[in-house]
């Protein structure tokens, strides 16, 4: 029999710590957000030494997303420019499907 697999099936530790800050926003009941997205912490980044695929970056917006509330998103970092746009463009098609 086959399982069909959700992006939840493979949380990676980050997103264990997303999860946790999430739970701790809620508990806080913010008005608004400003989340800086960091996309230097991509698999293959010249910055850095991150191991984060696109599929993190959608679950990533998902979480985020779920929160429903008012959100600014400053995009710093991300070098790799084969990489840029498509992580981006996984986070914010599920940080806007979310809500």
């Amino acid at each position: 029999m086959f399982r069909i697999r959700r992006i939840y099936d493979d949380v990676l530790p980050a997103n264990k710590t997303l999860k946790k800050a999430v739970k701790r926003i809620r508990r806080f009941n913010p008005d608004f957000l400003v989340i800086a997205l960091g996309l230097d912490t991509a698999r293959g980044d010249l910055a850095g030494s991150w191991t984060l695929t696109a599929k993190d970056f959608q679950l990533n917006g998902k979480l985020i997303g779920e929160l429903k509330l008012p959100t600014l998103i400053i995009q710093e970092g991300g070098y790799n420019h084969r990489n840029l746009g498509v992580n981006a463009r996984h986070f914010f098609n599920e940080l806007w499907s979310a809500r």
